[in-house]
């Protein structure tokens, strides 16, 4: 820079001017962007990403970056806060930093997250009460909507039963899917752009922002956090005993108690509450595959929107507080969690809660009783709200498993199921894939019974029954099929997911169809008679049950068909896969490593 200066008497203080500007570049004093919460305004998506530009153009520790798109065609943004400048993901976990991941607009229509985030955002990077400190060794990246889709779509007519803020979102998003049950299959194009989000920055710590109608009490805001006992034992402890008291007790310090998420026992407050089992369709279930600590907020939809999103505010802050206190602590947890994660050899598939365990826990709540409708005149059961109370009542936070499996050394995938294997790309699990065909004896299953939902769910007919049988036997595979060994930091996932009986596994959400179909089957007429024949008198135990059946079984015995379709399907004519499920189990140490 040349400096030309024609009084030179003036030129230490323009030398000093120049310095004091140089050492604070972007960091107004006032704030950035201006926001409407406190008068029931929430911003829009158009809002939100300009004010997020507005961030990234006044700080230089700011960045709003485009990874990956959404169903709506828009793109997928996040919002990422680095002191040092350094937007490079692999570069800052070389550094060991934290980084801290939060997401807003999953439902639209509960915006008080979007809000939240904006402010802290602007105040973090003003330093405002010494909150930059949070930044010495953590990063912040915040998805500003998530349904971007849900978000476009906003109006007062949505969610009738709320009364702010003044305009909300869509639940669905441009698919009409609800994007909270979407984690784990993946179906919208934002929860592929999470997912990758996911693998490139390697979140420690995850927060999705929502608002619950579903009880009446007290309280603002009520938290999710990942269900500790399906977490790894080290960090399960870290969470019950270090994270969770801390964050609890940093919200009794604001003007906000929280609370665990209200799931009244037996639908009465004074039985307890039972803390919520998350599978990995929801964020917090398909961030505990990744052995990422996570949570999700829930603020009551009856309280004022100002107080919801101000309590939304200081638990990001309260989250970011104790993460950068404690983050060498959490990468060493984790890191033992992952390397523990390799060696597993049993995972869980379901959980019962555990009905002997309990804490107390105070709780601000509403007594039951019969109200009489303003509107109708006619009376009907609901909380009072003229007859608050508080108690302490029980919470019951434990799980047992109830349903496990040992995991094989490998899966093979066959490359035709395309459709899953680009999902578990983009989730991170590695794979090899076959140089050339091949025969293995294998571990199969068979899917014995499975009932599913009579209607469509997200999209898809979800298998709420699965039943299965295993057979060893030996199959064809081909140049290009998928190998998937099961000794990385991603088994979690990859047991969870193909494994037909996990709670969210691809099969539940009906990717192996299929395989369930007969393609085919027995053509009545002369020539197979005569089949069936000669192959009975090839086979004389089937012969023999065949014989037994007509025997003890009069409608069998006058049913022409019954009985053709009877020996075609205890025949090897029958044998055409029908119910193998696609995916095969194989226990072969290393003696594969060949074959890639």
């Amino acid at each position: 820079m040349k400096i030309s200066v024609r009084n030179p008497q003036l030129l230490p203080v323009m030398l000093l001017v120049l310095v004091i500007t140089s050492c604070n570049p972007g960091n107004p004093e006032k704030d950035v962007i201006q926001l409407s919460w406190e008068t029931n305004q929430t911003v829009t998506y158009q809002e939100a990403i300009h004010k997020y530009e507005k961030l990234d153009n006044t700080f230089e520790t700011a960045r709003l970056l485009e990874q990956g798109t959404t169903d709506a065609g828009k793109p997928f943004h996040l919002f990422v806060i680095s002191r040092d400048k350094d937007f490079q993901p692999n570069s800052i976990h070389k550094k060991n930093k934290r980084v801290i991941l939060v997401n807003n607009g999953v439902h639209p229509g509960e915006p008080c997250g979007i809000d939240a985030s904006l402010q802290f955002a602007n105040d973090i990077l003003l330093n405002k009460d010494g909150m930059g400190r949070y930044l010495e060794n953590t990063v912040i990246c915040i998805v500003p909507v998530y349904s971007v889709g849900g978000a476009l779509k906003r109006t007062p007519y949505i969610r009738s039963n709320q009364n702010s803020p003044e305009e909300r979102g869509r639940r669905g998003n441009r698919r009409n899917l609800d994007l909270n049950r979407d984690y784990s299959k993946q179906d919208s194009q934002n929860a592929q752009s999470l997912a990758s989000i996911f693998q490139i920055w390697q979140p420690d710590v995850f927060l999705d922002t929502h608002t619950t109608n579903g009880s009446d009490h007290q309280h603002t805001i009520t938290l999710i956090p990942v269900q500790p006992s399906t977490l790894p034992t080290v960090l399960e402890g870290f969470l019950r005993e270090k994270m969770l008291p801390a964050l609890y007790q940093g919200m009794k310090e604001t003007p906000y108690e929280m609370i665990p998420y209200v799931m009244f026992n037996n639908r009465n407050p004074e039985n307890g509450i039972i803390s919520y089992l998350q599978s990995p369709r929801v964020s917090t279930g398909y961030a505990q595959m990744f052995q990422v600590l996570g949570f999700m907020t829930e603020n009551h939809v009856y309280k004022p929107y100002p107080d919801r999103v101000r309590s939304v505010y200081h638990f990001i802050t309260k989250l970011s507080e104790f993460t950068s206190t404690h983050g060498e602590e959490i990468s060493r947890l984790r890191h033992k969690a992952q390397q523990n994660i390799r060696r597993k050899q049993t995972y869980t598939l379901d959980y019962k809660l555990d009905t002997s365990r309990s804490r107390p826990l105070h709780f601000m709540g509403y007594r039951q009783g019969t109200i009489t409708s303003k509107l109708t005149g006619l009376q009907y059961k609901g909380y009072d709200h003229s007859k608050p109370f508080e108690d302490t009542i029980p919470f019951y936070s434990h799980y047992n498993p109830v349903s496990q499996v040992k995991a094989p050394d490998y899966y093979i995938i066959p490359q035709a199921w395309r459709h899953v294997i680009h999902r578990m790309k983009i989730n991170g699990a590695l794979m090899h894939r076959l140089n050339k065909d091949t025969l293995l004896k294998v571990q199969s299953y068979y899917i014995t019974n499975h009932d599913h939902l009579k209607s469509s769910y997200q999209g898809r007919y979800y298998h709420n029954k699965v039943e299965v049988s295993k057979q060893q036997e030996e199959l064809s595979f081909y140049k290009g099929d998928y190998v998937v060994p099961v000794n990385q930091i991603r088994n979690e996932y990859i047991v969870q997911m193909l494994e037909p009986e996990g709670k969210d596994s691809f099969f539940r959400w009906a990717f192996f169809d299929p395989c369930l179909e007969r393609r085919d089957w027995n053509h009545p007429g002369v020539t197979f008679e005569t089949n069936a024949k000669r192959y009975l008198e090839t086979h004389p135990e089937l012969k023999e049950q065949y014989l037994q059946k007509k025997q003890q079984d009069p409608g069998f015995a006058r049913d022409h068909m019954a009985q053709l379709e009877y020996i075609f399907n205890h025949s090897q004519w029958s044998k055409s896969i029908i119910g193998r499920y696609p995916v095969a189990r194989l226990e072969q140490g290393d003696n594969l490593k060949h074959l890639w």
